[in-house]
């Protein structure tokens, strides 16, 4: 039972540009640490939906700071950060709270004040919810490049019970 509570996230949306200021007000966030690939950008894209970037400007937009916090390499990370304007942490460990401790200190603001926003139960709800920062859940972009990846996108299917978010789910 506490293993299926500590990889239950707080919210699920199907993509992140769902996740509306507004709702995320009510939350009490003000800031959004991002995973990069599969939630922003197809692992295997190279290019983030219009309504992805629209996304992004509109958080910045209400005051929201948002940094991506990523398992991904230096290089990919660094492009990304750079096209969209925000920060970015590359290698960064997730799930272990060093790597959050690491986003928390980027966007500047504690825990229960911050979201995390990605695509995988084990890496991004798993080590934003043992770190007191809320989890949000994306449907992946993509069934993911790495083979583990792959492996585990089977093993959350089945705890999910086949639902990422195909609705928003409070």
């Amino acid at each position: 039972m506490m293993i299926v509570m500590i990889l239950q996230p707080t919210l699920t949306a199907e993509r992140v540009s769902d996740l509306a200021p507004s709702l995320l007000a009510e939350h009490g966030v003000r800031a959004l640490l991002v995973d990069l690939d599969d939630t922003l950008v197809a692992s295997n894209g190279s290019d983030i939906a219009p309504d992805a970037r629209r996304w992004l400007q509109t958080l910045q937009n209400c005051d929201v700071a948002v940094a991506i916090l990523s398992n991904g390499s230096r290089a990919r990370v660094r492009t990304w950060s750079e096209r969209l304007g925000v920060p970015g942490l590359a290698l960064v460990g997730k799930p272990l709270g060093f790597a959050f401790r690491r986003g928390l200190a980027l966007t500047e603001t504690p825990a229960d004040e911050t979201a995390m926003v990605g695509d995988q139960l084990f890496t991004d709800v798993l080590g934003a919810n043992l770190t007191g920062v809320m989890s949000i859940l994306v449907t992946p972009l993509s069934a993911g490049c790495l083979p583990h990846t792959r492996a585990l996108r089977r093993l959350e299917h089945r705890l999910l019970g086949g639902e990422y978010g195909r609705t928003l789910h409070r």
